[in-house]
């Protein structure tokens, strides 16, 4: 009887958790993504629009944070990383920042300069249900190319490991996972596709794109750094029964739909228009 009443106990508390947990992911939410800043210490005009977007981002209500997706400094200098986060610490609601390409292909330690300025080259958190992990895919000695070594794939998996099998994840990369950008993608790819990914989200090609993953979208985003033609861009994020991309303009904070879709595995992405 007193074993059966044990029974009877677990039970209870794993159905609390379990709706604890829908209710959690059923509640909408948004956030900002930043990338491909590319701050330079001999043109102050990516740093002016860096400053004006942090003034932007602090003017809105209704985001719970922002991820800046790497290429902040172009040359990946102390000084231009430096900036770039004093600049950011500025802002109201947290951040999580990974490197990219640019900040990790003159460091000999591929990462050593740009840890020595935000602490880290990776990042995992809850929010409203969600798990979200961001890792490092930049690669040093002056290659255009992505990696993640073995280190950084044991650190995946080890946080991925902890999270419930039912837990909605977001990846948040510089790279696009992808044969031409990065090596072994097939392998990094597979890691993500254990685990119930809902998006891969990135930069780098400084145009919003999107990928597929074998059913999960990869969204890539404009860069911040303006145009021949004065554009830049970042984009804010709204999680409910589906997944809508604004790209927002900071010098107007004016802000556009460019992508819909359900978060599910089986329907494919609407795109409202790509600016």
């Amino acid at each position: 009887m007193k074993r059966l009443g044990i029974i009877i106990l677990l039970w209870a508390e794993i159905v609390c958790s379990v709706s604890a947990f829908a209710q959690n992911i059923s509640q909408t939410f948004r956030f900002a993504l930043v990338t491909d800043t590319h701050l330079k210490q001999i043109d102050p005009r990516n740093e002016a629009t860096l400053r004006q977007t942090v003034k932007d981002l602090n003017s809105q209500n209704n985001l719970d944070f922002v991820i800046v997706a790497g290429d902040v400094a172009d040359k990946g200098d102390r000084p231009s990383l430096l900036k770039a986060k004093q600049l950011l610490d500025s802002l109201k609601m947290p951040y999580y920042a990974i490197p990219g390409n640019h900040d990790t292909r003159y460091c000999r330690t591929t990462t050593s300069t740009f840890d020595s300025v935000f602490v880290q080259h990776h990042f995992s958190f809850t929010h409203k249900g969600y798990f979200f992990i961001g890792f490092n895919t930049g690669q040093g000695n002056s290659n255009n190319r992505g990696s993640v070594n073995s280190q950084e794939l044991n650190w995946i998996d080890k946080q991925l490991s902890k999270i419930p099998s039912q837990q909605p994840v977001v990846a948040i990369t510089h790279f696009p996972i992808v044969t031409i950008q990065v090596d072994d993608s097939a392998q990094i790819v597979n890691h993500l596709l254990k685990y119930n990914t809902k998006a891969i989200l990135g930069g780098h090609y400084h145009r919003n794109a999107v990928f597929d993953y074998n059913g999960v979208p990869g969204i890539l985003t404009r860069t911040l750094q303006p145009s021949l033609a004065g554009k830049s861009g970042y984009s804010v994020f709204e999680f409910s029964d589906q997944i809508k991309v604004y790209e927002r303009n900071p010098a107007t904070s004016s802000a556009v739909l460019w992508l819909t879709l359900p978060i599910s595995k089986e329907t494919k992405a609407t795109i409202e228009s790509n600016p």
